[in-house]
């Protein structure tokens, strides 16, 4: 009997505590105060993020060949698959290398 009435006042506390409205939302908003500025150097690096002092600005060099690729076989059972794919080249496609200024002989050493 001592069961059905925990029971019973679980049930209703649970009730009561979800009907009540939140108090925490009626609640005024402060502004946050302003922060002093913060202590790390900052590089002004002008228009162009990824300029710098060490290396420059990059360029952009547009380079075109043929892309790999790998099929297999309209026969193969992927259950009991132990054969290598079939590769291929596929069709031209033009890739972007970027080039140090300071070095532009080493654009096309991978």
């Amino acid at each position: 009997m001592l069961r059905s009435y925990i029971g019973l006042l679980a049930l209703a506390s649970t009730v009561i505590i979800s009907v009540m409205p939140a108090r925490a939302a009626d609640y005024a908003a402060h502004p946050r105060k302003a922060r002093p500025a913060a202590s790390v150097l900052q590089i002004d690096r002008g228009p162009n993020p990824y300029c710098g002092p060490r290396c420059g600005c990059p360029d952009a060099v547009y380079v075109r060949h043929r892309s790999l690729e790998a099929a297999y076989p309209y026969t193969v059972d992927p259950r009991t698959r132990s054969d290598e794919p079939h590769y291929y080249y596929g069709p031209n496609r033009t890739y972007v290398r970027y080039v140090n200024p300071r070095n532009p002989d080493l654009v096309f050493q991978y």
